[in-house]
C-alpha cells in the first residue's frame, strides 16, 4: 500500500463546466484527508500491528483513491455527493485504527446528513417523509434534528456542488423529490412491501460489504435480490419467521454498483431500513453468540468443535464464506435441536435460518 497522498491536485483535474466554488472545496477535503494519510504514524510491520488495524488502514487509502476518481473529470453534481460519503468513511476508517491502537472501542458512524452531505456527520436518527410519501427513518445532523421539531415537511435532500444562484438554505428551496425507491442510495427504507416495487441500493467503494437490514417492530420478512452472480449461496433470505423486529447482515455482491431488490413483508405497516455496511457491522464472537433468523456473524476462536442449537421452524443452515462474504462450505445443517460440528476456523460465517438459533464453541 503506498503512501504520498498529499497535495498537488488542482492542476490534475479539469473542472470544465463545474461550480468553481463548491469543487474547491471537496478538492481541498481531499487534499487535507491525504495529509492527514501521510502525518498518520501507524506501519504496516510495527511492533503489535494487527490485522485489523491493516485494514483499517487499506479501507482509508482505499477512500482517498476512490474519492479521487470520482472527482477527476467533467462529472454532473451528485458525484461530489459520493466523494465527501467516501472521504467520511475514510476519516471514519483512521478513527476505528487509532481506536484499535489505544485499545479503545470503536466509534459509532453514522451517515453524512440526509438533508446536506455539507453538513457533516449525521447526529441523530428521526422520522420523515417526503411530500406525499411515507415516513421513514434517516439520519439528520444537529441542526436539521432541531428544524424537523419546527417544520415536520422540510424540503428533500440538497445535492452539494449545484450552481451559486438561487443558492439557499436547507429546507428553503423546493427540490424535485427524489425518494430511495427511484434512485439507488446508500441507505433504503420502505414501510410494508409485497415485493412488486424492485429498490435499489447504492454499492460503497469498499469491498466486501453487507447489507444491514432492520424493521422497527415485529416483522416476517423475506429479501430476494434481483440478478444476483454466481457464487452467491442464494437469491432470497428469510430473515425472520416468529414475528420478532429484525436486524440482519446480508452479504453483498462483489463487482456491481448498485443491487437491485425486493421486500416481501407478511404486513404493510412495519418500517425498514435497508443500509450497505462495512465488515465492522457484522457481530464477533469467540465462544458463543445468538440471534434470530438469517444472519451473518464473525467467529474469531480456533479450529474444533461446534455447537449449534436451533428452535425455530423449517431447516437451518451454517456456512462458512470466503474472504469474498460468497458461499465456501456447508458446516452444519439441521432442523430444530443440537447439532454437533467443526469450526473450520476463523473467519465468516452465514446462518441461513427462520427462527432462533445459538452458535458455541465446546
Amino acid at each position: 500500500m503506498r503512501r504520498g497522498v498529499g497535495g498537488g491536485l488542482r492542476r490534475l483535474w479539469p473542472w470544465h463546466r463545474r461550480d468553481e466554488s463548491a469543487l474547491a472545496g471537496i478538492e481541498a477535503e481531499i487534499t487535507a484527508f491525504g495529509e492527514a494519510l501521510d502525518a498518520h504514524s501507524f506501519s504496516l510491520g510495527q511492533p503489535g500491528a494487527t490485522d485489523e488495524m491493516r485494514a483499517e488502514l487499506a479501507r482509508a487509502l482505499d477512500a482517498y483513491d476512490q474519492a479521487k476518481r470520482d472527482a477527476v473529470g467533467d462529472r454532473i453534481r451528485e458525484d461530489t455527493l459520493d466523494v465527501l460519503r467516501t472521504l467520511d468513511e475514510g476519516r471514519h476508517a483512521l478513527a476505528c485504527l487509532d481506536a484499535l491502537i489505544a485499545g479503545r472501542p470503536l466509534p459509532d458512524h453514522l451517515p453524512l446528513c440526509f438533508f446536506d452531505a455539507r453538513h457533516g456527520r449525521a447526529d441523530r436518527q428521526v422520522s420523515w417523509a417526503p411530500p406525499e410519501g411515507a415516513a421513514r427513518n434517516i439520519a439528520v445532523c444537529a441542526a436539521d434534528a432541531v428544524r424537523l421539531t419546527e417544520n415536520p415537511r422540510p424540503s428533500t435532500p440538497r445535492q452539494p456542488g449545484r450552481g451559486s444562484r438561487g443558492r439557499t438554505q436547507p429546507g428553503e428551496a423546493e427540490l424535485r423529490p427524489r425518494t430511495p425507491r427511484s434512485v439507488p442510495q446508500p441507505q433504503v427504507s420502505g414501510k410494508g412491501d409485497n415485493g412488486e416495487q424492485t429498490h435499489r441500493l447504492k454499492m460503497p467503494s469498499y469491498r466486501p460489504a453487507v447489507m444491514v437490514f432492520s424493521t422497527s417492530g415485529q416483522a416476517r420478512v423475506h429479501v430476494r435480490f434481483e440478478g444476483v452472480r454466481k457464487g452467491r449461496s442464494s437469491r432470497q433470505y428469510r430473515l425472520s419467521g416468529d414475528g420478532t423486529p429484525v436486524t440482519a447482515r446480508i452479504p453483498l455482491p462483489e463487482g456491481k454498483k448498485t443491487i437491485a431488490f425486493r421486500v416481501f413483508s407478511a404486513g404493510d405497516q412495519e418500517a425498514w431500513t435497508a443500509t450497505a455496511a462495512p465488515l465492522r457491522e457484522v457481530p464477533r464472537f469467540h465462544d458463543e453468540i445468538n440471534g434470530t433468523g438469517s444472519d451473518v456473524v464473525h467467529y474469531r476462536g480456533e479450529p474444533g468443535p461446534g455447537v449449534l442449537h436451533y428452535a425455530g421452524p423449517g431447516l437451518i443452515q451454517l456456512e462458512a464464506l470466503d474472504d469474498r462474504l460468497a458461499y465456501w462450505v456447508t458446516v452444519a445443517e439441521g432442523r430444530a435441536g443440537e447439532h454437533t460440528f467443526q469450526w473450520p476456523g476463523r473467519g465468516y460465517y452465514q446462518m441461513r435460518s427462520a427462527g432462533a438459533w445459538s452458535l458455541s464453541t465446546t
